[in-house]
């Protein structure tokens, strides 16, 4: 089959399988990272991106993912909907799985002449090879993968595997300077691209049996791409270039546990992870705090099947014979991108998530794959039907699992049924029932989350609402404080906060709360509300200076701002300003009565 049959065939079942999540919305992290960023709406932000963190001004997380951030700007461009973001993803994942096909092709062809012949990608067609074929269709339908493609900031796996696999590919065909390009747009979708070193190492000594020398005078090219990303990391990150990814007791206890229980528990992690892989049927969406607990003994089974799993693998990539084969291929595969995100090498942001998984189940996918393949010639039948079986049911799962991905509430009610001990996942699904109205049942996880970890900052502002609900004012007021404390970057408590003093006439803490949210994060609505506090506390300069600040470019435009700095320079006392402002904001249609009395009576003076 022609290979362009293969990459249509690739985007057929891609989105036959990962398609009822087209109209999911943005859930979990997609909020943040991607729905509610002014940055990415903004066009005239757009090159700013390849300087900035990936998390808005929170350089202190050490991530720097610009392509990945700037698709998502091109995506907010196109029209910002939830369904074009999956759309793209389900599209990059279909490369990606096409990709596998042809590395699969290109690697394990009998004979080095027909090796040769197949490395023009676009242009030439392979035989229909079982271990190709294998390995594509389970990398495919993988249900583990449900995160990397339906959660939207799973983007980030995706990207930096199809630019990892185009590294290599162009690699291989000699074409080094497309490689490292590649290899630098892998680097910017996201860090974890650094693993491609390694397997272009490999792929060139351990199986085309290139010369050392000559090998490591070619990979040496692939130095200016991290010197470039270094450069632009650096101006992004600052001094957080180097440092400890932070992160909190929260999202991944394993900072925060002696040496010992680190390496235990991540090997705990790995023997779960292997588990997913084999059995994909209990996945989640989160896996904080305390849903796997530390583990203090070597007799654990759990951190002994990890360890097991660990040394088989190393021992694959090293052994002899099987280190030049699909074997040891997979190993380290499996291997080289799996020990960045271990938490064995060192800490990282997060204890263990299924979207990490994308590149390193590529290993396992291939190990799977070879023992069929062993299988195939005494048992033909028996192996063809196998394979038809692990692929419906992966279908299968990998379909129910994306509905889990819908909207916030079939998400967190889904994940409190595989993780019931996550504190985040209590947290998030009492704020979902807050927002249905629904407090007694938002009440009864916040019990639940209290007693499993209470100094949490996310925890203790859904305490602040759930309490300024009742009334108590006081207590949401302490609950909010202590929320800033535990996190001083958090925005939502301060606005929360500002929200409280304007219901109890407190004006200058409001506006002292809406100043450090606008500081921090400039968006229209609350720029605009600062604004309004300023001119109510009869500081119509400040909210002139403000506006002016914000929207000059666009102030003659809009009917809301041209009232409210009408208004800022009518309590000033400059009617004849104040009267060029309304005027113009009854002329964009801004029908407030107010509006129309204030122009009247500056038109008077």
């Amino acid at each position: 089959m022609k290979l362009r049959y293969v990459f249509l065939l690739s985007l057929v079942l891609s989105f036959l399988i990962f398609g009822n999540g087209l109209f999911g919305d943005f859930v979990f992290d997609d909020v943040t990272v991607i729905e509610n960023r002014g940055d990415l709406k903004d066009s005239g932000n757009f090159l700013n991106l390849f300087v900035s963190p990936y998390h808005q001004n929170l350089a202190k997380t050490g991530l720097f993912r610009p392509l990945t951030m700037a698709t998502y700007a091109i995506n907010h461009y196109a029209g910002g909907s939830a369904v074009g973001f999956h759309a793209v993803n389900i599209i990059i994942h279909a490369l990606n799985s096409f990709l596998v096909f042809w590395l699969i092709s290109f690697l394990f062809i009998p004979n080095e002449a027909a090796r040769a012949r197949s490395v023009p990608l676009l242009r030439t067609g392979f035989k229909n090879k079982f271990l190709s074929w294998a390995t594509f269709l389970l990398f495919l339908f993988h249900p583990i993968h449900t995160e990397a493609v339906t959660s939207l900031v799973g983007r980030a796996e995706l990207l930096a595997f199809f630019w990892s696999l185009t590294t290599v590919y162009f690699f291989v065909k000699k074409d080094l300077l497309l490689s490292s390009l590649s290899f630098l747009l892998a680097l910017l979708s996201k860090e974890v691209a650094l693993m491609v070193w390694p397997i272009i190492f490999y792929i060139n000594w351990a199986l085309l049996k290139n010369k050392f020398s000559s090998l490591v005078r070619k990979i040496a090219v692939l130095a200016w791409p991290i010197g470039l990303y270094s450069l632009l990391r650096y101006k992004a990150l600052g001094g957080y270039f180097f440092g400890d990814v932070y992160t909190t007791l929260v999202e991944n206890p394993l900072k925060f546990a002696s040496f010992g229980e680190r390496i235990l528990t991540a090997f705990r992690v790995l023997g779960l992870y292997l588990e997913k892989l084999i059995w994909p049927v209990h996945l989640s969406a989160d896996y904080s705090y305390n849903t796997i607990p530390l583990v203090h003994s070597w007799s654990d089974g759990g951190a002994l099947l990890g360890i097991g799993f660990f040394v088989f693998l190393i021992g694959l990539l090293f052994f002899k014979k099987t280190r030049p084969t699909a074997l040891g291929f997979g190993s380290l595969v499996f291997l080289a991108p799996y020990l960045m995100i271990s938490n064995l090498v060192k800490p990282v942001g997060t204890i263990m998530g299924e979207r990490l998984m994308y590149f390193p189940s590529l290993g396992l996918v291939i190990l799977l794959a070879w023992l069929l393949e062993r299988l195939l010639n005494s048992k033909k039948k028996t192996v063809y039907l196998a394979l038809a079986l692990i692929l419906a049911f992966f279908s299968a799962r990998t379909i129910i699992r994306n509905k889990d991905w819908r909207d916030a509430k079939t998400l967190f009610t889904a994940t409190v049924q595989e993780s019931p001990r996550s504190l985040i996942t209590r947290t998030a699904l009492a704020a979902v029932y807050i927002k249905a109205d629904e407090w007694g049942e938002a009440k009864e996880q916040l019990d639940i989350a209290q007693g499993i970890y209470k100094d949490n900052s996310h925890l203790q502002n859904i305490l602040g609402i759930m309490a300024d609900h009742e009334g108590d004012y006081a207590l949401a007021e302490s609950r909010y404080q202590k929320s800033l404390e535990l996190n001083p970057d958090a925005i939502i408590p301060h606005i929360n906060l500002a929200e409280l003093y304007l219901k109890t006439s407190r004006m200058a803490e409001a506006g002292a709360s809406f100043k450090k949210v606008i500081d921090f994060y400039p968006v229209t609505e609350y720029v605009i509300r600062y604004a309004y506090i300023q001119i109510a506390l009869k500081n119509p300069d400040e909210a002139i200076g403000l506006i002016n600040y914000y929207f000059e470019d666009i102030l003659r435009q809009e009917p809301d701002l041209s009232a409210l700095v009408g208004t800022a320079y009518f309590v000033k006392g400059d009617y004849k300003q104040a009267a060029v402002f309304l005027r113009r904001a009854l002329e964009l249609g801004n029908t407030a009565p107010e509006v129309k009395q204030m122009l009247e009576l500056a038109e008077k003076n």
